[in-house]
């Protein structure tokens, strides 16, 4: 009987070493299941903030592109005044011309030259209005553009937390 005792207290001992033995592996692969799970979030927090980073970045320059257009197309209104104007003074000078050289303004030469002025004029307002045009359109294109890119950055960075966090999760449980 003494020695079914202490086989069974032999037994029980080597029991609770196992035990104790499992008890630190299982807490082992908590210790390394939690690390890995912390590890995983921190990297999809990392990957939303990088889209959001990338996002504010591109409504930034979205809107500065979209002030470069604004002044696109008031530097081509004030050109096209100062062309008016130069038009006008144009004009002016060649009446006055004309008229101290005795010439009759109705004559058929001051109104060509009147004529080719203002034909001047309306060819460089033409091109300055297209360029102008071109320019602001350009502008709010590329704001566009940006925006969408912005958008784009931040559905990536979702995209790759929540990878990210999938892969996490296939480790853990591969890990059991």
């Amino acid at each position: 009987m003494e020695f079914v005792g202490a086989l069974f207290a032999s037994a029980a001992s080597g029991a609770g070493t196992a035990a104790g033995a499992v008890g630190t592996a299982v807490s082992g692969a908590s210790t390394l299941s939690l690390l890995s799970g912390a590890g995983t979030v921190f990297s999809a927090v990392a990957s939303i903030g990088a889209g959001q980073a990338a996002k504010r970045e591109a409504e930034a320059q979205a809107q500065e592109a979209e002030f470069s257009a604004r002044n696109e197309y008031i530097e081509g209104k004030e050109t096209s005044a100062a062309i008016r104007a130069e038009l006008a003074s144009t004009i002016a000078n060649q009446t006055v011309a004309f008229a101290s050289s005795g010439v009759d303004l109705g004559s058929v030469s001051a109104q060509a030259a009147r004529d080719q002025a203002t034909r001047d004029a309306e060819n460089e307002l033409s091109i300055n209005s297209s360029t102008a045009g071109a320019n602001t359109l350009a502008g709010r294109r590329r704001a566009r553009n940006l925006r969408s890119r912005g958008a784009n950055a931040a559905a990536q960075g979702y995209i790759g937390a929540a990878g990210s966090l999938a892969d996490g999760a296939i480790d853990i449980h591969r890990r059991g």
